[in-house]
């Protein structure tokens, strides 16, 4: 790569010959960087000229002298902080004169305190240095550790060019002035001696911590956890051993930088991009445990609060708020992406990465609710795009603007929410049964959840079960009567059992579909319609059996001969018609009575086809009664 450049500067707009070429043209060479290249050629090349020129008048020269100084201490400053160090700079303009001579000149001894004023500017920059980084809100640990490193190398190298022979050549002819800005200058070099062992020992307690930080940054939030208890008790250790890093104000900002940390790896684990693109169930996951890692943090730092002040003498004065501020902000705005994530499922369908197959609703009306359903997703998505657009600062806890563009989008939410009421209430319009009412709650299932939708939920299982109490009146309206229709075939007494179980058949198929529904909510109409059914199942089945009691209180005990009689007869309520002569009944042969078995065993089974028989040939009366009667 270049590493210099040459540069040719026409200095007024005249031709260039070989005669004017050096008071025509400027030319030089710049090597590296444009500032250490400027410092390097004023330092190297114009300033030993313009010092050591005794031509110009004496006023210019001081004048220039004084102007160029500064604009070297400025430049030599600004060269070295972009490495990260302070370097002091020396004036060589009395370098090589003595003390006693130099104090006679009055402007050469002003240029000098102007020197020894930057220096202390200087120093007290880098002395109140630590402030800046004790208050930054989004440093970790080891951004401390890397402080007090840098500290330690600008510090010490500050005290090296304090004792070098240049400074304290300065610092003699200040003396010999009396100048009033040595004394605080040598107060604040005096600090930074004293500075420099401060941050080599704050640095050594704080290398314990580099190692365990530097495992965390490989860990996900769900396993951090483990490694609170150990940070903390290292960070107990600092705190009780260290002569400087002791101090309330320095822990706390510790203790808040950990906080820092935790929240930085839990932005690292969450992926706004897959939340916005429909990864619901896994960034749940993920949201759900950077709070569990957030609220394990702060679990163990109140257990070594109690454990420091159950065996401590020392008490724990520590900002709790300070330190746990920021965590809270993360924590809620974790639980805002869930909400976001929630939203998602309910308005949209999505699951993780996929939508899940669009409802379909029965009846006339089935595709303007599934055009409202798609508008209703429609709206959502777009809310869900303006959301979005500030997705860079989301994360971000000290970003006060999310709470606007949150707000916003809560607020279409609600909307939203209205709508699908009004489209829940609407589709129960058309429901007729309870197997059709089921089927849309279990449509409108995952929208449950949701407080505002839950109470229409909520009203529109009582309507379902309401209809099933309507079910189960109309069947004891129809156990109450006093003479159920039997059809002419059946026997008295096994048809009115059958009649019973269809009943029976008809409340259960309904019970069992709502048995069936798990998503049902849990409400005492529920409760009240299932002991219902409960009761008018046991009075069907009481019935059943009081029916059967009956039957076998009419029946002979010598009932074998009632087998000779003729199985037919002719119908005396319908002329040319045939009906059966012979007891009808309907049940197994082992609740039988004894006497009634043998009517039932297998050599006589033919005779139990005659009833289908009559049929057949009543079917035929009634289809042809001219020819029917002669064949007979």
């Amino acid at each position: 790569t270049q590493n210099q450049i040459v540069y040719f500067i026409r200095c007024t707009p005249v031709p260039i010959t070989p005669a004017n070429f050096e008071a025509t043209v400027q030319f030089g060479t710049v090597r590296g960087s444009y500032i250490p290249a400027l410092l390097r050629l004023l330092s190297g090349v114009f300033a030993p000229q313009i010092f050591t020129n005794t031509t110009w008048p004496e006023s210019i020269r001081n004048h220039f002298a004084s102007h160029l100084h500064r604009f070297l201490a400025c430049l030599t400053d600004t060269r070295y902080k972009l490495e990260g160090h302070t370097v002091l700079y020396i004036p060589a303009e009395a370098m090589n004169m003595a003390p006693e001579v130099v104090v006679k000149d009055k402007e050469l001894v002003q240029r000098l305190e102007t020197s020894m004023i930057h220096w202390t500017r200087q120093i007290k920059e880098v002395l109140s240095a630590q402030e800046s980084v004790e208050t930054g809100e989004n440093l970790g640990p080891l951004e401390e550790i890397e402080f007090w490193r840098n500290r330690c190398m600008d510090l010490s190298g500050i005290s090296k060019q304090l004792v070098k022979q240049g400074v304290k050549h300065i610092e003699s002819i200040l003396r010999l002035a009396k100048s009033s800005y040595l004394a605080p200058f040598m107060k604040l070099a005096q600090q930074i001696q004293d500075g420099s062992r401060q941050a080599q020992s704050n640095l050594t307690f704080l290398s314990i911590l580099k190692e365990p930080y530097e495992e965390l940054a490989y860990m996900r939030p769900k396993d951090i956890s483990s490694k609170l208890p150990k940070l903390i008790s290292l960070i107990r250790i600092i705190w009780v051993n260290s002569p400087h890093y002791n101090t309330r104000e320095r822990l706390t900002s510790l203790f808040r930088k950990m906080s820092n940390e935790i929240i930085c790896l839990c932005c690292h684990a969450v992926s706004l991009d897959r939340i916005f693109e429909g990864h619901v169930t896994s960034s749940k996951e993920d949201l759900q445990g950077c709070i569990a890692c957030c609220q394990a943090w702060k679990d163990h730092y109140l257990w070594a609060v109690q454990m420091h002040t159950q065996f401590s003498s020392r008490g724990w004065v520590l900002d709790q708020t300070s330190i746990f501020a920021q965590v809270d902000a993360f924590v809620q705005r974790c639980k805002d992406l869930i909400e976001v994530c929630d939203c998602q499922y309910h308005f949209a369908r999505w699951e993780d990465g996929r939508q899940a197959p669009l409802p379909r609703f029965f009846g006339a009306q089935g595709p303007q609710i599934t055009r409202n359903l798609l508008e209703i997703e429609d709206i959502f998505h777009k809310n869900l795009h303006t959301l979005r657009a500030v997705r860079g600062g989301i994360l971000d806890v000290k970003n006060t603007s999310w709470h606007e563009d949150y707000n916003r989008f809560r607020t279409g939410v609600k909307d939203l929410e209205v709508m699908t009421q009004n489209l829940i209430t609407s589709a129960f319009e058309l429901v007729r049964d309870v197997e059709q009412g089921v089927l849309l709650l279990d449509t409108f299932h995952r929208l449950a959840t949701r407080e505002a939708i839950k109470r229409t939920y909520d009203k529109k299982a009582v309507d379902l079960y309401m209809l099933f109490n309507s079910e189960l009146a109309l069947v004891n309206r129809e156990l109450n009567k006093k003479w159920s229709y039997l059809e002419p075939y059946m026997a008295q007494y096994s048809g009115q059992a059958h009649w019973m179980r269809i009943l029976r058949h008809r409340i259960d198929r309904v019970m069992n579909c709502l048995s069936s529904a798990h998503f049902l909510p849990h409400i005492g109409t529920g409760e009240e319609s299932v002991h219902t059914y409960q009761q008018m199942v046991q009075a069907i089945d009481e019935l059943v059996r009081k029916t059967f009691q009956d039957w076998t209180l009419t029946l002979d005990k010598d009932c074998i001969r009632r087998l000779d009689t003729p199985l037919l007869r002719i119908s005396q309520e319908k002329a040319g018609m045939l009906d059966v002569n012979f007891d009808k009944y309907e049940t197994q042969s082992d609740s039988l009575p004894c006497c009634a078995r043998p009517q039932l065993s297998p050599e006589r089974d033919s005779r139990l086809s005659v009833p289908r028989a009559v049929l057949v040939w009543n079917s035929l009366i009634c289809c042809n009664s001219g020819t029917s009667t002669t064949c007979l």
